[in-house]
């Protein structure tokens, strides 16, 4: 497994592929050291559902005069440089990227993807930690992040694959 990667997030106004991003959130590791961070909010140009805000504290007014996707995209393709991605439950948020790369006509993610959930399912008994959202493994690891923020959320995730990477073999 990689030991230099990119741990990333998105919070979204939803969970449809109608659904806009409303913020990214990145850690980049070298040798499982966290080197560098990444945090945009983005203006959906939609509304963005009270019960969203509810959960991850996102506003409207948060996201107001924030930039629009197509004008982080390029920034956020140099903070990753070549290096593999790594996400929980990577399919929605590379999903949410592709959705919003066609809308704005821009080429769509290339790097490797490593999804930690199913790298979670490997190293962690159900009959452990009950399921593998990132909430619960939150938990399981002692973590006191705020959920549902995008870099709160990636520190989890790192926290998920540096554990499988340590503990792979034993399993």
């Amino acid at each position: 497994m990689p030991s230099d990667y990119i741990v990333f997030d998105t919070e979204t106004t939803g969970t449809s592929s109608s659904s806009k991003i409303i913020e990214i959130g990145a850690i980049k590791y070298r040798n499982h050291e966290m080197v560098d961070e990444f945090q945009c909010f983005i203006d959906p140009m939609v509304h963005i559902p009270s019960f969203i805000t509810n959960l991850t504290g996102i506003t409207n007014q948060d996201v107001a005069d924030a930039p629009l996707f197509h004008e982080v995209y390029e920034h956020f393709l140099t903070f990753i440089e070549d290096l593999p991605l790594v996400a929980h439950n990577a399919a929605f948020d590379i999903g949410m990227m592709d959705a919003e790369c066609t809308a704005a006509n821009l080429p769509s993610l290339t790097n490797p993807v490593i999804d930690t959930v199913t790298l979670a399912r490997r190293v962690i008994p159900k009959s452990i930690c009950g399921n593998h959202q990132l909430s619960t493994l939150k938990e399981f690891f002692g973590l006191v992040a705020i959920s549902h923020r995008a870099v709160a959320d990636c520190e989890v995730c790192a926290t998920v694959y540096q554990y499988y990477c340590a503990n792979r073999s034993t399993f």
